[in-house]
């Protein structure tokens, strides 16, 4: 069975700019290597991620997840079993302020959503929009 995830998060102050770049390419390259597939954003001092794959994988990262010190307050809006692979790929992105000016989510973000229960998508693209509007 496989598993999908969407939260949100604070960056703990201590952090670096240099060190969320290291952690995002980092958390792209064991994702892919792990066979886990989605996307993670970072603008101003939030995380953005969505996770999916094996059941037991995703429910043990999401944990690992959790107990990371280098971010807080994370509140999960989605938890759910998905019937096949949803996702193409892992993602990860520094936003940029230019991007709340778009009147659409990238393709790039949204590709990974492809093969998502329809309105499983459709709340993950509308939560994704959201934390692009709002940073």
């Amino acid at each position: 069975m496989r598993h999908a995830i969407c939260y949100v998060s604070n960056k703990n102050k201590e952090i670096s700019d240099f060190q969320i770049q290291e952690l995002l390419e980092e958390s792209a390259s064991n994702n892919i290597l792990s066979g886990i597939k989605g996307v993670l954003l970072y603008s101003e001092g939030n995380f953005f991620q969505i996770i999916e794959g094996e059941k037991v994988f995703i429910l043990s990262l999401f944990e690992t997840i959790r107990q990371d010190a280098g971010h807080h307050g994370i509140i999960q809006i989605v938890g759910r079993d998905v019937e096949q692979d949803a996702f193409d790929g892992y993602k990860t992105d520094i936003l940029s302020g230019d991007m709340k000016y778009q009147t659409s989510i990238p393709k790039e973000y949204t590709d990974t959503l492809e093969g998502l229960p329809w309105d499983l998508k459709k709340i993950m693209e509308r939560m994704m929009g959201t934390f692009i509007d709002t940073h």
